[in-house]
C-alpha cells in the first residue's frame, strides 16, 4: 500500500525483514532527527520485537521524498486484547519506552506526520489503534486527530504518565543546596566512602556492558524479591532483552550503567541512557542488606553530579513519580496515549467489552490490596510477553 502527499510517499511493508534492510537508513534518519532517544532507534526497536513480538504481524510505514530517500518513520506493532484487530506502537507495553513518536527529517516532518497518520487509517484491517506513550504536545497527537476527523474515526486523548525531571543548569553544589534529603545523602556518601574498597563505576563500552547488566540485573531482582518481583523488567525475556540490547546502545555511545561497589562487591545499580546531551534514568536496583545506608540514593546522586560535570542539557527520570525521584527532580514532563476506533460495528463491539474491561481492572484495584493487585499486574505482563514472544 502506497498514500501520497504533496511532498512525501508513505510506503506500508509487512515483512519483519524489512526492519533489519532499513538499519542504515533508520540510524541515518534518527541522528538527523535530532531527537535524543534511544527508544526510536532500530537497536531498540528491532531487539525489542525479537524478544516481545516475534509472533506478532507488523506494519512498516516508510515516508519518502520526491528522490526516494527515507524521510519519516512509524512502526505498528499487533496488540492482543478481546477479540479485536488492534495495533500499538512497536516498543510500547512490555519494559517500558517513553517518548515513542514518528520519526521524521526536521524539514519535512509536518508533512510526513500528516502522511503518516492518514496512511495509517486508511490500512485495511483494525479496528482499534492505541498509540500509547507519545510526548504530550508532540504535532503527531495534532496529525492523528485530523487525519481520524477527516474519517470519521473517533479518536481519544488520554493522559499517561508524569516523568520528573530537570534541566541542567547552574551548578551541581546549588542542586544539592535545593535537595530535601541533602543531609542524609552527605552523611550516607561520607559513611560508604570510608568502608573498604569503596568505589563507582560507569559502563558504557560494549565490551563492558554484559558484566555491568549482569549486575544491575541481579540488583534490580534483589529489590523487587520482598514484593513479590520486579513489574518494569521481570526475569525471563525482558531480562534477556536488555542483556542483547546493552552492547548496541553501548556501541552507539548511549549506555551509561553505574555500579556502587563496596569490599569488591556491586551493592548498587542505576541502569541510564545519556543521548542529545540528555541524561534517561531508567531502571536501578541495590542489595536490600545495605538499605538501611541508602546506596541506592548515593548512586542517583552521583548520577546527578555527573550530568553537570559532563555539561548535559536534561536529566530525564522516566515514568514514575516516586518519591527517591521527586527529591532530585523539580519540573516533569507527561506522555499520552491516542486511542482510535474504526467506524464499524466490530470496532464498536471491540470498544464497549475494552471499555467494560477497563471498568472492571478499576474495581478490582479499588477493592484488592496492593501486593494482590501488584502480582495481578505482574501475570498479566507475563502474558503479553508470552503472547508476542518467539516461539
Amino acid at each position: 500500500m502506497t498514500a501520497s502527499h504533496p511532498s512525501v510517499a508513505v510506503r506500508c511493508s509487512t515483512d519483519a525483514a524489512r526492519l533489519d534492510a532499513l538499519r542504515p537508513e533508520w540510524s541515518a534518519l534518527l541522528e538527523q532527527a535530532g531527537l535524543p532517544t534511544p527508544f526510536l532507534s532500530w537497536e531498540w526497536l528491532a531487539a525489542w520485537r525479537r524478544h516481545f513480538g516475534a509472533r506478532r504481524p507488523l506494519r512498516i510505514l516508510e515516508a519518502r521524498d520526491a528522490a526516494g530517500a527515507l524521510a519519516g518513520l512509524l512502526v505498528l506493532s499487533g496488540r492482543p486484547g478481546l477479540g479485536a484487530r488492534r495495533w500499538q506502537l512497536l516498543g510500547n507495553g512490555v519494559t517500558g519506552a517513553d517518548g515513542l513518536d514518528v520519526l521524521a527529517r526536521p524539514a519535512e516532518a509536518s508533512a510526513v506526520r500528516a502522511a503518516i497518520a492518514a496512511a495509517a487509517l486508511d490500512l485495511d484491517g483494525w479496528d482499534a489503534l492505541e498509540l500509547e506513550d507519545l510526548p504530550c504536545g508532540s504535532p503527531t497527537v495534532t496529525a492523528l486527530r485530523a487525519a481520524a476527523a477527516a474519517r470519521g474515526v473517533r479518536a481519544r486523548v488520554e493522559r499517561r504518565f508524569a516523568c520528573p525531571g530537570f534541566a541542567v543548569a547552574g551548578t551541581w553544589d546549588a542542586h544539592l543546596r535545593g535537595i530535601r534529603r541533602r543531609e542524609t545523602f552527605g552523611r550516607r556518601v561520607r559513611w560508604l566512602a570510608r568502608q573498604p574498597g569503596y568505589r563507582i563505576e560507569v559502563a558504557t563500552r560494549p565490551e563492558e556492558a554484559p558484566g555491568a547488566m549482569a549486575d544491575f540485573l541481579r540488583l534490580h531482582r534483589l529489590r523487587w524479591a520482598g514484593e513479590g518481583g520486579s513489574y518494569g523488567i521481570p526475569p525471563g525475556a525482558p531480562e534477556a532483552f536488555h542483556l542483547e540490547v546493552a552492547p548496541l546502545l553501548a556501541a552507539r555511545g548511549w549506555l551509561r550503567l553505574y555500579r556502587l561497589f563496596v569490599d569488591g562487591e556491586a551493592i548498587a545499580a542505576v541502569y541510564g541512557l545519556e543521548a542529545g546531551r540528555r541524561f534517561l534514568y531508567y531502571q536501578s536496583g541495590y542489595d536490600p542488606r545495605w538499605a538501611s545506608r541508602s546506596p541506592g540514593m548515593v548512586l542517583v546522586g552521583r548520577t546527578v553530579e555527573d550530568a553537570y560535570a559532563r555539561g548535559l542539557a536534561d536529566y530525564d527520570f522516566l515514568r514514575g513519580e516516586e518519591p527517591y525521584k521527586l527529591d532530585w527532580a523539580a519540573d516533569r514532563r507527561e506522555t499520552c496515549a491516542v486511542r482510535l476506533r474504526a467506524p464499524s460495528l466490530r470496532a464498536g463491539t471491540a470498544a464497549a467489552a475494552e471499555e467494560a474491561w477497563r471498568t472492571a481492572r478499576k474495581l478490582a484495584r479499588r477493592v484488592a490490596p496492593e501486593r494482590v493487585w501488584g502480582a495481578l499486574q505482574r501475570a498479566r505482563r507475563a502474558r503479553e510477553v508470552n503472547a508476542g514472544a518467539a516461539p
